[in-house]
């Protein structure tokens, strides 16, 4: 779906329309699953994470001011109930949401990337994954993270700079 397409959905969806709504939900559902899983690192916190996102996003999509930031704001809300759930969390280990093996979305070429991805900190982890994977601007991911774009750039910078090292040291 394209930039103009969703802006045209959203504003659908913004005056009632259950149909532009759900082709909504449809196309970014996944990605904000998988957004989820990348910032827990576990798939029932994801989950939980991204169903209470999504709730959010239905009743507050009337609000949003800017139909066309839609992508960025969802992956916000996403980023926030994170933050939520650690703040929530903090006494109480993560264990009880660990996984016997590692989550694996699907083997694919990237598999070795990916676990690189996976050691970088938090900030350049979801930084690289929105930047790839999710194909988000500079602007877009400063929203997201609210932070300046140049902190972004920052954590581009360093997290390239951290996978090249151990590429160059895996070979």
């Amino acid at each position: 779906m394209n930039s103009i397409e969703l802006t045209l959905k959203v504003l659908d969806a913004q005056s009632g329309c259950k149909k532009s709504f759900a082709y909504i939900c449809e196309n970014y559902y996944k990605p904000s699953f998988r957004f989820a899983m990348k910032l827990s690192k576990h798939p029932d916190l994801a989950k939980d994470i991204t169903q209470e996102a999504w709730t959010t996003v239905a009743k507050d999509i009337k609000s949003l001011k800017e139909p066309s930031v839609f992508k960025a704001w969802l992956f916000r809300i996403i980023y926030r109930r994170f933050i939520d759930t650690q703040r929530k969390h903090k006494l109480q280990s993560l264990e009880d949401f660990a996984v016997p093996e590692p989550y694996q979305e699907e083997e694919s070429e990237e598999l070795d990337i990916s676990r690189y991805i996976n050691l970088l900190p938090e900030n350049e982890r979801y930084t690289v994954y929105l930047f790839y994977f999710e194909q988000m601007s500079l602007n877009e991911i400063a929203v997201v993270s609210n932070v300046a774009v140049g902190t972004v750039k920052s954590r581009l910078f360093r997290a390239r700079a951290q996978l090249s090292n151990w590429l160059d040291e895996a070979r």
